[in-house]
């Protein structure tokens, strides 16, 4: 077997035969893109935003808040917030994903077959760090990425993240790729220097604006973004 490095991680091949053709490093997202968890943020919002302001508001009006991770949605959303609202809202999240305890079809194979490569697999999200842990422990997935970086309450910090991350493992952009299921991410990674491969099998995806931004990379099922990232 013959293997080669050079804008992928590594080639090997067998017979003249790919056996795999990749970054070295891809990270994940995580709502709507490992899981489908935007019933759960919807519900704990819609919840918390409630008992304080007893207003119900709309999945919209919480989806506009995205990009700043659960503490700077809070403040927006709540006029009078608190640390103590911030332990509400953890309370109703942990509850509201007692319902959902497993990541979408296809996600737990396609970390283990990254893993059996040698892929390092970093999970990079606008979630705060308690609400992303109680996340990966709901679905199982406690150990599946490292490492595991949250968000800030200022908004997304996902491209000065992926640069961290090239860094920390002495790669170059052409050796890291990103999943993620938000336009906002794509120009994140256009950002970094970095591939993005937009996840669009959520029922929250923004289908047809993916495709605009990011024409070609766009996967409507995590098998048929696994076909393209690993060849048997």
């Amino acid at each position: 077997m013959k293997c080669t490095s050079g804008r992928e991680s590594w080639s090997c091949t067998s017979k003249g035969r790919s056996k795999i053709v990749m970054e070295k490093i891809i990270a994940f997202d995580m709502d709507g893109t490992v899981a489908e968890t935007f019933p759960v943020i919807f519900d704990s919002f819609r919840r918390t935003v409630h008992d304080y302001t007893g207003k119900w508001i709309s999945n919209q009006v919480i989806l506009a808040t995205f990009g700043a991770n659960e503490v700077g949605m809070l403040k927006e959303l709540i006029p009078d917030y608190s640390d103590e609202v911030l332990e509400s809202f953890h309370e109703n999240y942990r509850r509201a994903h007692l319902q959902l305890r497993h990541p979408f079809e296809g996600i737990e194979k396609l970390i283990k077959e990254l893993h059996d490569r040698d892929v390092i697999t970093p999970m990079i999200t606008g979630k705060g760090e308690q609400s992303l842990q109680v996340s990966l422990d709901s679905l199982g997935l406690a150990d599946a990425f490292s490492p595991v970086l949250s968000g800030s309450p200022d908004g997304s910090i996902k491209a000065e993240q992926f640069s961290d991350m090239i860094k920390q493992f002495n790669a170059t952009k052409d050796d890291m790729a990103y999943i993620g299921d938000a336009p906002t991410d794509v120009v994140a990674c256009k950002q970094a220097g970095i591939k993005c491969y937009s996840a669009a099998w959520s029922i929250n995806a923004k289908h047809k604006e993916l495709e605009k931004i990011n024409p070609g990379e766009v996967y409507t099922s995590v098998d048929q973004l696994r076909d393209k990232l690993i060849n048997d």
